[in-house]
């Protein structure tokens, strides 16, 4: 098990352990003084008061990054609180639903060179927890201002003292410097201080806006400072691998993808998964059939497979379809990976569009060779 799943679990384990003894304390001496008198009725209470806490919490993080990435001299590229998103594209801002990395949200940025010439991340990266923090404190003043021996007060004071804890969870889950099941910003903020130079944070956001939505107009020293850490970093690496695929690479690659598997827990669990589908992809699209079949029941585990069919982006959808139509021979699995191939297809960025449909067509092309009868060709992509 990865370091990082282990930091998970223990965090998540303290999460549920503080809300059982709160649960047990707290809220039960409220309930016995509270307006309530059937436990259902708490129950809808203290569930409405936590769905509450969550989206609070959510935006306050998202207010605080956005910001913080105003302040630090940083254009947003992305705003997403559960799921609703403001992202670009194309050159245009555009709404959508989008899935995200880290616990309730995800904003993403790049450096705004030409108001700040050496943007600062750290407000970016504190505001969201501090957000928070000042909320949790403002619903400890609240708390003490209703609950002033009234029973209805008292409901509204415990409300918004729950309310208030999702908020002081979020922190505390958000600041701690290790990277738990996604990269908090506690360990980014260290990673930067380890680092001691903000160029690499900015140079790597470079690269992967770059990957994304294509070249930025940059001054030439910036330039070649973004192809440094591209070549230099592991995540840099790992944006390499796309633009080899490209251009049918797959040696190059292959190399990188060796590379990258010495460092992989420097990269987010996103990071990780990607790299795995490219290495998996590579070899199903390069090596003979009998060579890949020992490899995939030796190597790939049920859980491995079960996170890959699960991931419904472009990679994912064709890493899958190769999967399970070259080696697992099953029409039904490919049938059901396809049903996502169009909103896959529809949230790829623009920047991306052209090269994901033919890497997916002769994905496609591959699995209907191995499979004339399945009838599958309809599902080739069209620009």
């Amino acid at each position: 098990m990865k370091k990082e799943n282990i930091f998970g679990i223990i965090m998540y384990l303290i999460i549920f352990a503080f809300a059982v003894v709160y649960g047990l304390t707290v809220l039960q001496t409220h309930f016995e003084h509270s307006t309530m008198t059937q436990v259902w009725q708490y129950a809808i209470y203290i569930i409405c008061s936590i769905l509450v806490g969550v989206i609070i919490a959510a935006i306050l993080q998202e207010l605080g990054h956005l910001l913080g990435a105003k302040v630090g001299g940083y254009k947003v590229t992305k705003f997403t609180v559960l799921y609703f998103s403001i992202y670009l594209d194309g050159g245009k801002y555009k709404f959508g639903f989008k899935n995200f990395e880290g616990m309730t949200g995800e904003t993403l940025i790049v450096p705004n060179y030409e108001k700040n010439d050496n943007p600062n991340p750290v407000p970016y990266l504190i505001y969201g927890p501090i957000f928070n923090l000042a909320w949790f404190i403002g619903s400890l003043i609240l708390f003490f201002t209703f609950n002033n021996g009234s029973k209805f007060d008292g409901d509204v004071a415990y409300s918004i003292l729950t309310v208030g804890l999702i908020s002081a969870v979020l922190f505390v889950y958000d600041i701690v410097p290790v990277k738990l099941d996604s990269s908090t910003d506690g360990y980014r903020l260290m990673t930067l201080a380890k680092n001691k130079d903000r160029k690499q944070f900015n140079d790597l956001l470079v690269a992967q806006y770059e990957a994304n939505h294509g070249t930025m107009e940059i001054a030439k020293d910036k330039k070649e400072a973004v192809s440094v850490v591209v070549k230099d970093t592991t995540e840099g690496k790992l944006i390499m691998v796309y633009s080899l695929l490209d251009e049918k690479k797959f040696d190059e690659a292959n190399k990188l993808l060796e590379e990258i598997s010495e460092k992989e827990n420097e990269l987010t669990k996103r990071g990780q998964l990607d790299a795995a589908e490219l290495r998996l992809y590579i070899m199903v699209m390069t090596k003979p059939l009998e060579e890949m079949v020992e490899y995939y029941q030796n190597n790939v585990t049920l859980s491995q497979k079960k996170e890959i069919s699960g991931d419904h982006t472009m990679l994912g959808i064709r890493t899958y379809l190769l999967l399970a139509g070259l080696l697992d021979k099953s029409r039904s699995e490919c049938l059901i990976v396809l049903k996502h191939l169009a909103k896959a297809y529809k949230s790829t960025p623009t920047n991306r569009k052209h090269a994901e449909l033919v890497l997916f067509n002769e994905a496609l092309e591959k699995v209907c060779s191995a499979h004339p009868k399945w009838e599958l060709e309809i599902y080739k992509l069209f620009e």
